[in-house]
């Protein structure tokens, strides 16, 4: 096996020298005094270890020096953030660990399931990272002066955190903080806590909890930790308001990190600067930038990295007008998540969280149940004979009325069954025919004419923001809904009116009634305006139900539409930044159930895409018919 590995790292520097005739490279536009290096797109990973330490390696005799020599080289792709090469060492030092002829393994199966948890953290793969750090802590004496608990229990903070767990997280975290003795893990734990601090907008405490953890990085000379940290306060003087210091700084960590070949913290470096870019509108500075990170997180097996990166570069796209690459990434953002969710086991990870939770608990446990186990042995010892005696006579009074009572209720119950049965079965075909049409209404009801209500709402919840004219028209809108819905007919405004522009005023009222910012995009318009009748009213109904729960539900202060027709496909793309939900964890409404059934009609597919936090990105696609 260490054969076959030395070979293909040998091979990937020879191809390494060959993508060093194709490397791309271009110069950015900085918009501060800073001096930087051009950003390069590497054909291949150019994070290769030496031949001395696999020539180490394979010398090595027995495990424990086999182990030391492995973590050698997985220190090295640490360093350079190569994360496929952390986890396939780190699962192989975890397999030579279980299998190992040794009686006291568990200090390296512990540190072994840390790496691999971390690996997988970094890669954005959560649910793995969580099953590995819960692995991990099983093969440790669970309490703080043991450094492999902390490091797991801080993976598992992290984790929390991300995952939307916030407060549970943090608790880990300050857990880990106030109680670990090792210094260097006290403060990658303040790290975390600044980033969690982050996370939840609160930049003051975020910034000094960096500051204080990137004092001691640079006292011990831990400078990737310290460039790791300085890229996050990049992130709080952007959001501070300071462009300046902020491009400085990451610019700062940008060369740096090239010049010690820490390609990953590289890469991301690269996607700060892009979306600040983004942010101030330079699209093409930004696309060029993101479109580099793409292709290195891609051969670098970064999943967030990657993630991240197709969704800016699909936003700085469609800010330009360039619908079809808009289209495109989106495919490959499906692409992605998929990938992720293959790559994860969620149920494997809540049985190991359970049996984390409960070891976690057993000390404590075991105590109480000691305690309680005396008390009612001594309780027992007293009370057996008396109740021995009680049970005896009371089963020789109460037999018999027991036993008729026992017939008299089981007639009973078989009658009242008997009842119910028919009884139900009148209900159920009186109702039938009724909720086949409350179904039909109530859709109708919810889809049209409860959107328009609850834009009129927030037209009127905001009294110094109210247009007499277009509230007037929106009532006028509902009345002629509700008059043509008794009567089954099709909305006359479809006839009259350019799709486009019924769209375009439904919104334009919308944003004018609300806090947040909504933006439309229709292209192109008209082929838009030219499709059939019936697909005109659905969608226009489906955008209605997606506004009306964003404007609800989503918290957001952004939110984009785009609407494209490309190749025959009908494509509608609705995105908000607000504060997101878990998928498998929550029950969706009737509005989402309407849109299934509405979209079912047409064949159309719908992909939802949301996390806590991280906002809600909702796919649709409808194909038309030749």
């Amino acid at each position: 096996m260490n054969k076959v590995i030395e070979q293909l790292e040998k091979l990937n520097r020879l191809l390494l020298v060959v993508s060093l005739f194709f490397t791309a490279t271009f110069p950015i536009a900085s918009q501060s005094d800073v001096l930087f290096q051009q950003f390069k797109a590497f054909g291949v990973n150019p994070a290769i270890p030496n031949d001395t330490l696999f020539i180490k390696l394979k010398q090595a005799k027995d495990f424990p020096s086999k182990y030391k020599r492995t973590l050698d080289i997985i220190k090295f792709h640490e360093a350079k953030g190569t994360i496929d090469s952390i986890i396939f060492y780190g699962n192989k030092l975890y397999v030579e660990a279980v299998n190992a002829p040794h009686k006291n393994n568990d200090a390296y199966l512990a540190e072994s399931c840390y790496i691999v948890g971390k690996g997988k953290l970094e890669k954005g793969l959560f649910d793995e990272a969580l099953k590995w750090f819960f692995k991990g802590i099983d093969y440790t004496d669970k309490h703080f002066e043991t450094d492999d608990y902390v490091r797991n229990r801080i993976g598992i903070g992290s984790v929390k955190a991300v995952r939307g767990n916030t407060n549970e997280g943090k608790k880990i975290i300050e857990e880990c903080i106030a109680n670990t003795k090792n210094d260097t893990l006290k403060n990658i734990a303040i790290t975390e806590l600044a980033v969690i601090h982050y996370s939840e907008g609160n930049f003051s405490a975020s910034k000094q909890l960096f500051y204080k953890a990137q004092t001691y990085f640079q006292q011990v000379n831990l400078t990737k930790k310290s460039l790791q940290t300085d890229l996050w306060l990049s992130s709080i003087y952007y959001k501070e308001g300071d462009l300046d210091q902020a491009l400085t700084t990451c610019y700062q960590v940008f060369n740096k990190a090239l010049a010690l070949e820490y390609f990953t913290l590289y890469a991301k470096a690269g996607s700060v600067i892009g979306n600040i870019y983004l942010a101030e509108k330079d699209f093409e500075n930004a696309k060029k930038i993101l479109s580099t990170v793409h292709i290195n997180s891609i051969q670098w097996g970064n999943f967030e990295i990657e993630r991240q990166a197709i969704l800016k570069l699909q936003e700085a796209y469609a800010k330009t007008g360039d619908y079809k690459n808009a289209y495109a990434l989106m495919t490959q953002l499906n692409r992605v998540n998929n990938e992720i969710l293959v790559s994860q086991n969620k149920q494997q990870v809540n049985e190991l969280e359970f049996q984390y939770k409960t070891a976690e608990q057993a000390q404590e446990i075991a105590w109480q149940k000691a305690q309680k186990f005396y008390i009612l042995i001594g309780f027992v010892i007293v009370l057996v004979p008396v109740l021995a005696l009680l049970y005896m006579y009371y089963q020789k009074l109460q037999t018999q009325s027991k036993l008729t009572k026992t017939l008299e209720k089981v007639s009973q119950q078989k009658i009242a069954a008997l009842l119910k049965d028919q009884e139900l079965q009148l209900v159920t075909a009186s109702l039938k025919g009724q909720n086949i049409e409350r179904k039909r209404i109530a859709q109708e009801l919810h889809d049209s004419i409860g959107g328009n209500l609850a834009t009129i709402k927030l037209q009127l919840s905001n009294m110094h923001k109210i247009n007499k004219e277009n509230l007037i028209q929106q009532i006028d809108d509902t009345y002629v809904q509700v008059r043509e819905l008794s009567h089954n007919l099709m909305p006359n405004k479809f006839k009259n009116t350019a799709f486009t522009s019924i769209l375009s005023e439904y919104i334009a009222r919308a944003s004018q009634s609300s806090q947040e910012e909504i933006t439309l995009q229709l292209y192109p318009k008209d082929k838009l305006n030219k499709i059939d009748e019936h697909i005109k009213i659905e969608i226009y109904k489906v955008i209605q139900e997606l506004l009306t729960n964003a404007l609800k539900h989503a918290e957001a202060s952004q939110i984009d539409i785009q609407l494209s027709l490309f190749n025959n496909n009908i494509k509608l793309l609705f995105e908000d930044d607000g504060k997101g939900f878990e998928i498998d964890k929550i029950k969706l409404g009737l509005g989402f159930q309407n849109l299934k059934d509405r979209l079912k009609k047409m064949d159309g597919n719908l992909c939802i895409n949301s996390s806590p936090n991280r906002g809600t990105v909702i796919d649709i696609d409808i194909p038309l018919t030749k």
